[in-house]
């Protein structure tokens, strides 16, 4: 649906700027004439991004949060957070969504309609709060969630940030050399005498630049293949098949299952529902497969512990969190202690990747420049040796 930036002349005198989702520019006019406004000018916009980052998402339920707890409804907040946020996508979402609410519309299912925006998690924590009537706790715990997700998510960037941007100046500096310096060198090394050009020198200025004209048009097509969907599972399978990397990702999936199991429940929600829409977040088949099957023993009559014992995939802490929150009956507390040992597990397990990272780039890196001044400067510093005798 495109997306139509106005400027309107409101029933109170004043002017405003927005941006709504519409069929077509009367639709526009229709919607914003049913408000009470005289439109001013409307056009549609075009080559808009319908990307919302986590970040700009964090924002909005940081803005909502606050205004709901300073007594603003949840209109008026929508409202007022659109009136200044930069992202347009965003802004004509919430359009959508704060006159959905207004036509009386659940909270949950108004925000279901922009499901590029907001997934199903988020949705059905929305959703849940249907069950309380507590809004404000439960916008309290998707803010808390995409704080943690967020804040395991900057802390993988800056440990590959390092060592990717040092693995990318040696690539960078050899081609370069290669590139500017590889025929100086071969034009010097033939003026002496013989004229013989050392064999790692050759391969340097004649195999590797023919090497890279050969990878450049399947490393572009392996790059547009993984942009697919086909490309994202092939790559999550080599990934998975990565003993360090799969141990990290699995931990993350598990934390995202228990946090939003722990959410769901805390909001009153029924297990299974909450089992439900906590398995949606596993990517990892059979492991979401299990907790699949889990959920069919709980609905055939099996205690919610005995039903996760069954599992082969389970970890043995998340068995023993299950039997204790059951027989104390918060399971929702049990999920929540056990989902932050795990988050400190993977901020530790995240340094530590980076760290390894570290090292073994460096160690190329020290590589690339060893072999540099092996092929490209030994050769200079010979014909130079030469001249001056």
């Amino acid at each position: 649906m495109p997306i139509y930036k106005y400027k309107i002349l409101t029933k109170e005198g004043g002017k405003k700027i927005g941006a709504i989702l519409a069929d077509d520019f009367k639709c526009v006019y229709d919607a914003l004439r049913a408000g009470h406004h005289q439109p001013i000018e409307i056009k549609r916009v075009f080559f808009v991004s319908r990307r919302v980052s986590t970040e700009d998402l964090l924002t909005f339920f940081m803005h909502i949060n606050f205004q709901l707890k300073c007594g603003v409804n949840i209109n008026d907040a929508i409202d007022s957070f659109s009136d200044f946020h930069g992202n347009k996508t965003l802004n004509a979402t919430l359009l959508d969504i704060s006159d959905s609410l207004k036509k009386g519309e659940s909270i949950g299912d108004a925000f279901r309609k922009s499901h590029f925006v907001f997934d199903e998690v988020i949705v059905g924590m929305l959703k849940s709060a249907e069950n309380t009537g507590n809004t404000v706790e439960v916008i309290s715990n998707i803010l808390n969630f995409l704080k943690l997700q967020t804040g395991w998510k900057n802390n993988v960037k800056r440990a590959l940030m390092y060592p990717i941007f040092i693995a990318l100046v040696a690539l960078a500096v050899l081609i370069l050399s290669i590139v500017f310096l590889g025929p100086q060198v071969a034009s010097l090394v033939q003026n002496t005498d013989g004229g013989e050009i050392p064999m790692l020198t050759q391969f340097a200025i004649t195999v590797l630049p023919e090497i890279f004209k050969i990878m450049i048009i399947p490393l572009i097509s392996v790059f547009i293949f993984l942009l697919t969907e086909k490309g994202k599972k092939f790559w999550e399978s080599i990934i998975l098949k990565i003993p360090k990397i799969s141990k990290l990702i699995i931990k993350i999936s598990v934390w995202r299952f228990c946090k939003i199991l722990s959410i769901a429940l805390d909001a009153k929600l029924d297990f299974i529902p909450a089992l439900n829409l906590a398995t949606e977040t596993i990517k990892i088949a059979p492991l979401k497969k299990e907790l699949q099957n889990i959920g069919a023993n709980i609905i055939n009559g099996y205690k919610i512990a005995e039903s996760f014992a069954l599992g082969d995939l389970i970890p043995r802490d998340i068995l023993l969190a299950v039997y204790i929150g059951e027989e104390g009956n918060d399971l929702s507390g049990s999920f929540d202690h056990i989902s932050e040992n795990y988050y400190k597990e993977i901020l530790f397990e995240i340094k530590s990747l980076g760290q390894i990272l570290s090292i073994g780039l460096t160690f190329f890196t020290g590589l690339v420049f060893v072999f540099i001044l092996c092929s490209l400067f030994y050769p200079i510093y010979n014909y130079v040796e030469t001249a001056g005798m």
